[in-house]
């Protein structure tokens, strides 16, 4: 990348990005849909992608096919063909964040190979730890100055055995956190940019903790917060003179529910000594997983989803965490009915190996109740 003008930054972000297929959809989902479709899945955003100086994405899906026994549901679920990176990377994404809570779901050896395959795919890679602290990705000004993109995720680690050492940025305390912030603002004589995969799943508004600790980032001298992992649109606030984007939602992923299908490209303007603008360019995942500008209603309800005014208007926010806690409970009890009526509804669309093993684990689930 070229030097960029001193003291301007214009980035382009996106959501969850996923390469392989949702349990639910295993056989049928994105892994396919790139597969079928190459670069039609992303072509009609792609100019939107393509305008500003960086673009931000993160990868949430084990993109490696190490290890990949492709009958075997638990082997090829949330797997992507790393043959597909090509595809996000000439719609105009730059940079790819790895550190979310199914970087390890198929090992270490397949997450560092999902590495390998990105870089020399052309992407810069944020999100590794090196010795406790992010990987930067630094950006230089024609003036000497480099901002910094940083990617830290502080979901539980559900698939390693030593989630204390993952190879990815994993930050469980908030003030090392914090802290890890105020270091590379010091450093940073440019802007500074977090991606952040954090929060809980399928509510379209953060939690108390969320918005504390959002703050705390910003007090610490972030400029810009990039929020992931709901999965669904949340809020974009203005607190001092940071942005903060609480989910981005989706952008690539074969999820059913109609929320998850509204998403957006958040465009930010960063100008030295001027309070950070932004523009979001609705965005709708059809049913075929492709991609495109939302239509005039759909546009009208994701710039409700993102409006900071309708959170602050909520009757019935969250009084703490645990209340939180047991919404989000309640959203994924949702989610889960419908994922049993998604599968009956395609069922004849599935391989017949997954549909089996479907089946059977669902089954075994309601057994166990686990």
């Amino acid at each position: 990348m070229s030097k960029l003008s001193a003291g301007r930054l214009t980035i382009s972000a996106v959501g969850d990005i996923s390469l392989g297929d949702h349990p639910v959809c295993a056989g049928i989902g994105m892994r396919k849909a790139f597969t079928e479709r190459k670069e039609k899945v992303l072509s009609g955003v792609a100019h939107a992608l393509n305008d500003s100086d960086v673009c931000i994405g993160n990868l949430e899906t084990v993109t490696s096919d190490i290890g990949l026994n492709p009958y075997w549901l638990p082997s090829y679920e949330m797997r992507g063909s790393p043959s597909a990176l090509k595809y996000i990377r000439a719609a105009g994404i730059d940079i790819l964040g790895v550190a979310n809570n199914h970087a390890m779901q198929h090992g270490r050896e397949a997450f560092n190979d999902m590495v390998k395959q990105s870089l020399d795919a052309g992407f810069s890679v944020i999100g590794l730890d090196e010795g406790g602290r992010a990987r930067l990705e630094t950006i230089a000004h024609e003036n000497g100055e480099e901002s910094i993109v940083y990617s830290i995720s502080t979901r539980p680690e559900e698939w390693d055995d030593n989630p204390d050492d993952v190879p990815y940025s994993l930050r469980t305390h908030t003030e090392k956190l914090v802290e890890e912030a105020k270091e590379l603002r010091q450093q940073c004589s440019g802007f500074l940019i977090c991606s952040m995969h954090w929060g809980l799943e399928f509510l379209d508004y953060p939690g108390p903790d969320q918005v504390e600790l959002a703050h705390l980032l910003i007090d610490a001298g972030v400029d810009v917060i990039l929020g992931h992992h709901p999965h669904v649109l949340q809020p974009v606030e203005r607190y001092k003179d940071g942005l903060i984007f609480y989910s981005l939602g989706n952008f690539a992923f074969d999820l059913w529910p109609r929320a998850t299908k509204l998403t957006t490209i958040a465009k930010v303007k960063l100008v030295k000594g001027v309070m950070p603008d932004y523009e979001c360019v609705p965005v709708e995942i059809r049913d075929d997983f492709t991609l495109a500008i939302a239509s005039p209603s759909a546009a009208e309800e994701i710039g409700n989803l993102l409006s900071w005014e309708r959170y602050m208007a909520l009757p019935d926010k969250p009084v703490d965490e645990q209340d939180y806690y047991l919404r989000y409970r309640n959203e994924r009890k949702k989610f889960r009915y419908s994922s049993y009526q998604y599968f009956l509804k395609n069922a004849f669309r599935y391989p017949p190996w997954f549909f089996i093993q479907s089946l059977a684990r669902t089954g075994l689930r309601r057994l166990t109740g686990t």
